[in-house]
């Protein structure tokens, strides 16, 4: 009898056979296992994951353009300002169509826009038999462009300033235009804001080509600051685009008086704004100014 007999005789299995019931315990084990795990799985619900919604804005619809909607922007930027008067008149010279704000009629000081109504004069005198001479010249474009008030009493003592503006309201049909019951204060000649944008269009359409270009020209390239020290970016002067007159005056009847009005785009020369305003001395020239200049940007946005 071998060992394997013996011990076998002797009441323990046999090695083999243990061998083979392990092996056996093992893959029931292991099928087990794997039968859990195949039923655990099984078990997990799907779930479904809803896509974000998704959500169109509408798309914004451009607001009214041209006159009208230009004034009507300045009319409401300065409504609510207490003692604050704000004239608006808006000119498309392609349509001709002209928007007139409930103001624009008014009359108010002109300040530094009586330099425009005499150099008109001056300019249209040397088409009729005065000599302009460059001097003469030179003395426009001081007032015009640096808004020179030296330059100004020059040409208001020599060439009848009083007097200039009558002949040019009369000539232009201006309603609203009258020299000033102080004829030696110039800045207290009386405009509105459709007798403005009416001087300007006849700049445009009326005096020869260069009387045209050089008050243009002069305008457009004034200086951000006047002869005076006065800031002049404000207003329609903010753009940079146009042949804009500045002006300003303090402080009658306790008011400030600040007006920015001239052609918008200098090249095509489609738009003249006119903008007036007086406002109360309080504010400060500062405070003023930024006044007139968001009134002027609420215009020059439906300009286009």
């Amino acid at each position: 009898m071998d060992l394997f007999d013996r011990k076998a005789e002797s009441g323990s299995p046999p090695r083999r056979r243990v061998a083979a019931e392990k092996y056996a315990l093992g893959v029931a084990s292991l099928l087990a296992i794997a039968g859990c795990s195949q039923a655990a799985v099984a078990t997990v619900p799907e779930t479904t994951v809803d896509a974000p919604a998704v959500v169109v804005a509408p798309v914004p619809q451009p607001g009214p353009t041209g006159p009208a909607a230009a004034v009507a922007a300045v009319e409401k930027q300065a409504d609510g300002h207490s003692g604050t008067i704000v004239e608006a008149a808006v000119l498309d010279r392609a349509t001709r169509e002209l928007a007139l704000g409930r103001n624009a009629a008014q009359p108010l000081y002109a300040a530094s826009l009586s330099k425009l109504i005499v150099a008109v004069d001056v300019l249209q005198q040397g088409n009729t038999g005065l000599t302009v001479t460059d001097e003469v010249r030179d003395l426009i474009g001081r007032s015009l462009g640096p808004s020179d008030d030296d330059a100004m009493n020059a040409l208001w003592s020599d060439f009848d300033g009083p007097g200039a503006v009558s002949r040019v309201a009369a000539q232009l049909g201006l309603q609203d235009t009258f020299p000033p019951v102080d004829v030696t204060r110039w800045g207290e000649t009386l405009v509105s804001a459709r007798d403005v944008v009416r001087l300007y269009d006849f700049v445009l359409t009326d005096l020869p080509t260069q009387d045209r270009d050089f008050i243009l020209g002069t305008l457009a390239g004034a200086p951000t600051r006047a002869v005076d020290g006065f800031e002049l970016a404000f207003g329609l002067a903010v753009t940079g685009a146009g042949a804009v007159k500045s002006a300003w005056m303090c402080c009658p009847q306790g008011t400030i008086t600040l007006h920015s009005a001239g052609v918008m785009d200098q090249h095509a020369r489609h738009f003249v704004v006119a903008l007036l305003s007086s406002q109360p001395s309080s504010l400060g020239y500062a405070k003023a100014r930024d006044e007139l200049t968001d009134a002027a940007q609420a215009a020059l946005a439906t300009l286009r």
